[in-house]
């Protein structure tokens, strides 16, 4: 008598009666599911219910050819998940009195600025959290790149705006390295250790790092996998120890995560103990900008409407009102929900280059967690999965028909030999090696193939390109005479360096 009170009182309350007591086999099984259906050579994750940690648990190995088998307390890069940490540091700075949401950026960084006159007059704090100042990714300025963090931020100052200040969300890692930077002049020490000392020692996250260096040397850490030759392998690590990032730098074991699980549901509290006002927190959970294009895995989740607070997407799911969070760093994928209303958060890792592996993982504990119809959440990221490799190879099929045949460049190689320069970019440095142009930008070097006229591809070799680079064309521009003045690339104008004599260099 007493449960059917209870049911007809929770579907009069309006909130779906939650799956009863799920067992820990399921969810285990729902992780399986999802490492077989995606080939991915493990998978762990978290489960917390009413701030206690209901599943906790690894399937399959750290690494292929390897029986060492993914633990609860195995490390992972977390990738963007990290955002959600730098902007729960900014509110404890707001607690302290040190920080505002709305300062001026240049309060913290005078020397931050960007191109756009009214974003760089007028830009705060919160606009680098919620993704809104105008800039589209530009993620080769810091990914992998041999200057600083600093270096990257100052060079934000050259690129053009993509879309009006405010107007429009784009998501923006640029953005949130700035933010690090911030963080550390307000609390006069480096990002990474004002939220070691303020968020993880008070959560006793205990086992968390912020470099590849020092992920590789625990005992208990995976391995990162990505696809080549048709089957899943291993590939090298995405080194940061020169280079942490308050946008992505976090490694962490899903029992560390299910602390930040338990603190994020509890309103700022940790076993009873307050690390940030539930007024600061609350900022962070909500909405600041629409995010205008809605994925199709959101319109299939059922969500109403998508906004990006500081560092979560907020939307719905099934009717349940969510925060998440993704992550991608190479060879690994992370994602972090939370269910605010029935207390409800969940973490899942994996170590391959899949992001669909745990978004389908995550549906399916959702669905399984809250007592909702099942649905087959592997078959529709697969699906999106290919289209998304369709449309990949259909780019490089239509740039393959335009290809004009039988053209050869107006001048000898070593013409093109040279050094080109762009305020934003930096410098590209093309020689001639072995009758072939070298091309080398940034941390990246690789022949060029001759395609049509005076434009040239990335040659494939054995070395991991991003996708901007592996698509990317080079187009070499001369002007009236014979000399080569410039090179578009990724989007930018390469102006060639001239010597002394006035000659092209």
């Amino acid at each position: 008598m007493r449960a059917w009170i209870v049911t007809v009182f929770a579907l009069l309350m309006g909130t779906p009666a939650l799956a009863a007591a799920p067992d820990t086999d399921s969810i285990k099984a729902i992780l399986g599911a999802a490492r077989d259906a995606w080939h991915a050579p493990g998978i762990a994750a978290a489960v917390v219910r009413d701030d206690k940690v209901f599943y906790l648990g690894g399937v399959g190995v750290r690494e292929l050819g390897d029986d060492a088998p993914v633990t609860a307390n195995t490390l992972f890069p977390i990738g963007s998940c990290t955002k959600a940490f730098t902007a729960t540091a900014l509110a404890v700075l707001v607690d302290d009195g040190k920080a505002d949401w709305d300062d001026p950026v240049r309060k913290h960084l005078p020397g931050f600025r960007l191109d756009d006159p009214l974003a760089d007059r007028d830009v705060r704090l919160r606009d680098l959290l919620c993704h809104r100042i105008g800039l589209a990714r530009h993620d080769l300025l810091w990914y992998r790149a041999p200057w600083s963090i600093e270096e990257s931020v100052r060079r934000m100052a050259y690129l053009e705006r993509s879309t009006s200040f405010r107007s429009t969300f784009e998501y923006n890692n640029l953005a949130y390295l700035a933010a690090g930077l911030s963080i550390a002049a307000i609390a006069k020490q480096p990002w990474h250790e004002f939220v070691h000392e303020r968020l993880f020692k008070p959560l006793k996250m205990n086992h968390v790092v912020f470099t590849s260096g020092e992920a590789r040397k625990a005992p208990d850490h995976a391995s990162p996998h990505g696809h080549g030759g048709g089957k899943v392998i291993a590939i090298p690590w995405y080194n940061d120890d020169k280079q942490i990032r308050a946008s992505g730098s976090i490694k962490a074991s899903v029992s560390d995560l299910s602390h930040w699980l338990r603190f994020q549901l509890a309103g700022g509290k940790f076993d009873g103990e307050r690390v940030v006002s539930a007024n600061a927190l609350e900022e962070t959970h909500t909405g600041q900008k629409t995010v205008e294009k809605m994925s199709a895995a959101a319109r299939a989740a059922e969500a109403i409407q998508v906004n990006y607070g500081l560092g979560w997407y907020i939307s719905e799911y099934r009717g349940h009102g969510i925060l998440e969070h993704g992550g991608a760093v190479d060879g690994f994928r992370a994602r972090i929900v939370l269910v605010p209303r029935e207390k409800l958060g969940l973490v899942v890792l994996t170590n391959l280059e899949d992001m669909e592996i745990v978004n389908a993982a995550g549906n399916n504990l959702l669905d399984h967690l809250l007592g909702l119809e099942k649905k087959d959440w592997n078959a529709f990221f697969t699906e999106e999965h290919k289209k998304t490799e369709t449309a990949r190879r259909d780019r490089l099929e239509k740039r393959r028909r335009e290809r004009v045949r039988g053209t050869k460049p107006k001048r000898e190689y070593e013409a093109y030999a040279g050094t080109y320069c762009e305020p934003a970019y930096g410098t590209v440095k093309v020689r001639l090696d072995d009758e072939k142009l070298i091309l080398k930008w940034s941390s990246f070097e690789f022949p060029l193939e001759h395609f049509h006229y005076e434009t040239f591809l990335p040659q494939p070799r054995k070395e991991r390109l991003p996708e901007a680079l592996r698509e990317a064309t080079i187009l070499f521009e001369m002007d009236e005479g014979p000399d080569i003045t410039s090179l578009r690339f990724l989007g930018r104008t390469f102006r060639r360096e001239k010597v002394p004599n006035g000659r092209e260099k």
